[in-house]
């Protein structure tokens, strides 16, 4: 019988004093996939950084190939084999996306040159193997978070010859581009290699995994054949608890349009969008990457001003300058990519919360500090945010708990209209059921909701209608009670 790949053994580590991994193992053989799931927090993150050399362990070995192996840096576990697709984007913005997935082993010529054409030509043909497309030469500061996504996948299977660990990879990937990662994962597998696979998605586990293992608090709470357990047992091993009811009932919204949106154009990314979002109602966005969909939602916010068209805010009209404008009307926007445009990771939780309604906790030029604390716990206890205490650092959370930290923050602000861009991109299912029982709160009490979402039962679990966007236009809107799936891409992807 062959060697393990990888052998994790009683890995433990630590971060001032809070115990993060507790003496966790973890085996992948040649030719498996391995799902890692759990809470945000459970240390899943944490263990694969170490295997990464991200992070330096407390304690424990690592095994590659039967060998013990000394990792304590990125390039060490690119030596050993081993190359791993984070969670959050790690990409260089000022460098092309060839430039990026060479990054660290550029081709070089005479002088130490670089060998520009090569790289784009390498790059090229390793995007269209993967069946990504995209332009190796773009800046990655000019692509989509989903064309990131694939750069990052790019790199990372170049890098990789024994072992890839996927962290949320179809996060930002459409349901064709998820497919297509899929069949490599299997590619992957037929040669031989390992994955570990990180996901929140349910879904896609039964697709890909051969085994399981399932973190909770930081402790290896089970290991098992994936065929072996049921999602009712593995929610259970995850929280410790069932959860009965994802998908908090529907309430009726009301007949006030609370936000107009009248044939609005924008910078030749969305034109002619006309909908409504009454009082009371979640509204779903729906479409494939390049839809449209977040430059729609950066128009009606102010952030990108429309070039054309006008917004309704209760039958009035609006022109946002900019987001300042938007949120003192009452707008919020949750943006898709939380650490690059809506996160202070270096200030304190209660900062992050407060942040977009200063004033509720100003006094002249100082900030009250005693009454932002207290506005923040009551928060932080009502959304079951995890963390040391309010003046914990936002960027020492788990991305699940940054998330309902970023909800907090229009909680705080009072807002009374939310756009949500991928509320629960990278959320576990505890925390899911959570920011779906505060939507449900927020519609239920007058609010109303556009939520823009790549995951379709989200969509029809969570929303009352569905507007579907296809090359910057809404070409349809439907009743989620009357609708699915495959009527929802139909439209999206104009299949017949």
């Amino acid at each position: 019988m062959p060697d393990p790949l990888l052998e994790m053994n009683g890995i433990s580590k630590s971060f001032g004093g809070n115990l993060v991994l507790d003496n966790v193992d973890l085996t992948l053989w040649p030719g498996e996939v391995h799902a890692l799931v759990g809470e945000n927090g459970a240390g899943k993150s944490t263990l694969m950084k170490i295997l990464n050399g991200v992070y330096t362990r407390d304690s424990g070995t690592i095994r590659v190939c039967g060998r013990d192996s000394h990792i304590a840096s990125p390039h060490d576990a690119r030596e050993a084999g081993i190359s791993m697709i984070f969670q959050e984007h790690t990409l260089a913005p000022h460098l092309t996306a060839a430039e990026n997935i060479f990054l660290g082993t550029e081709p070089t010529g005479p002088f130490g040159l670089l060998k520009n054409a090569e790289m784009d030509r390498r790059a090229r043909a390793v995007l269209e193997l993967h069946g990504f497309h995209l332009d190796p030469g773009t800046r990655v500061s000019r692509l989509t978070t989903a064309e990131n996504q694939m750069v990052e996948i790019a790199r990372a299977l170049m890098a990789a010859t024994r072992v890839v660990v996927m962290d949320e990879p179809t996060s930002m990937l459409s349901q064709k581009e998820s497919q297509e990662l899929f069949r490599i994962i299997r590619d992957l597998r037929a040669k031989g290699m390992g994955v570990v696979y990180i996901s929140h998605r349910m879904e896609e586990l039964p697709l890909i995994a051969d085994r399981i293992t399932i973190l909770r608090d930081g402790r290896r709470a089970y290991t098992g054949e994936f065929a072996s357990v049921g999602a009712a047992e593995i929610i259970r091993h995850m929280v410790g608890r069932e959860i009965r009811e994802l998908y908090p009932p529907r309430g009726q919204p009301g007949k006030q349009v609370v936000l107009e949106v009248r044939n609005l154009s924008g910078r030749k990314q969305y034109r002619n969008v006309s909908l409504t979002l009454h009082e009371g109602e979640i509204l779903g966005v729906a479409g494939l990457v390049g839809a449209g969909r977040t430059a729609l939602a950066r128009g009606v916010f102010g952030l990108e001003p429309p070039e054309s068209g006008s917004i309704l805010l209760r039958g009035r009209p609006v022109r946002f300058r900019n987001s300042r404008e938007a949120i003192e009307a009452g707008l919020a926007y949750l943006t898709e990519d939380r650490k690059i445009t809506s996160l202070f990771p270096h200030l304190s939780l209660a900062h992050n919360i407060s942040v977009a309604a200063l004033e509720k906790v100003e006094q002249g030029i100082i900030l009250r500090l005693d009454e932002e604390t207290r506005r923040c716990r009551e928060l932080i206890s009502k959304l079951d945010i995890r963390a040391r205490s309010e003046r914990t650092p936002v960027y020492r959370l788990s991305g699940g708990n940054q998330q309902k930290g970023l909800i907090a923050r229009w909680l705080f602000a009072e807002s009374m209209v939310l756009i949500l861009d991928e509320p629960t991109q990278g959320v576990d299912l505890g925390a899911r059921a959570e920011i779906y029982r505060l939507t449900k709160e927020i519609v239920d009490r007058g609010g109303a909701i556009l939520m823009i979402s790549s995951d379709l039962p989200e969509i029809l679990g969570v929303s009352h209608r569905v507007a579907i966007m296809r090359r910057g236009e809404i070409v349809a809107t439907l009743d989620t009670s009357k609708t699915d799936q495959e009527e929802i891409m139909r439209h999206a992807a104009l299949v017949q």
